[in-house]
């Protein structure tokens, strides 16, 4: 009896982690992010930091992100979150830096564009939402300076944790996700505040999103960088 009764409370802790109906959500928007921060090489005996802004002039952009989610009642399988997020900023040294073990100067590239795949439960799922899953992000970039560049590219698992509620009969919601790792001396982080306002199947995002980064000898890199701004985006709720 114990038994029976202690698989049917799992059982229905599990249908409560999962939505209560099917769910498909397609969205895109635009980030306005400023870059501040430093990094530096480790290759060729380069020590020196190299400053984003007063060195090598890099300024605030805006890029496209798209997201896709998809919810659904099965208990025990996750939901599924996709997202891809250029991170792209350009700039010149005008003035010699030391970088990959070389003084120069001229065009200068941070790339770092990330691409999350985010398995995720939903703990709760009235007027107040509370996901709990993983993140699986794979960052593929570069750090470039005049004539000499080095690529990187590392898999990050995080975790990912989103809460959202909304204000009855109002189409209106206030959101919040992290997302974040500390592995030593590398860490990653993702904090987004959002406004959301719903009419029918279309959906309006609206907040702050900052990106921190941490890297420690990552395929020659040292760097401790942060990108801050506004974004605002919209989606389709299926």
């Amino acid at each position: 009896m114990r038994k029976t009764l202690l698989a049917m409370t799992l059982l229905g802790m599990t249908t409560t982690a999962s939505a209560d109906f099917l769910g498909l959500y397609i969205g895109a928007g635009s980030w306005s992010h400023d870059p501040s921060g430093s990094f530096e090489s480790t290759q060729g005996g380069s020590t020196a930091d190299i400053d984003m802004t007063d060195d090598v002039g890099l300024d605030k952009e805006s890029e496209t992100y798209l997201w896709a989610a998809f919810d659904h009642p099965v208990p025990l399988l996750p939901n599924i979150r996709l997202e891809r997020t250029p991170l792209l900023h350009e700039g010149t040294a005008s003035i010699p830096v030391d970088f990959l073990g070389s003084n120069v100067t001229g065009a200068t590239t941070v790339d770092l564009t990330s691409t999350d795949i985010i398995p995720y439960y939903r703990l709760l799922d009235n007027w107040v939402n509370l996901d709990l899953g993983l993140v699986i992000r794979q960052l593929d970039g570069e750090f470039a300076i005049g004539n000499e560049s080095q690529e990187i590219s590392v898999t990050v698992p995080m975790i990912y944790l989103a809460a959202q509620f909304d204000l009855p009969l109002t189409g209106l919601s206030v959101g919040a996700d992290i997302k974040s790792l500390s592995v030593g001396d590398n860490s990653y982080s993702d904090l987004r505040l959002r406004a959301l306002y719903e009419m029918g199947v279309v959906g309006f995002e609206l907040g702050t999103r900052t990106t921190n980064i941490t890297l420690e000898d990552q395929d020659s890199i040292n760097a401790d960088i942060d990108f801050k701004g506004m974004m605002f985006g919209m989606y389709l709720h299926f």
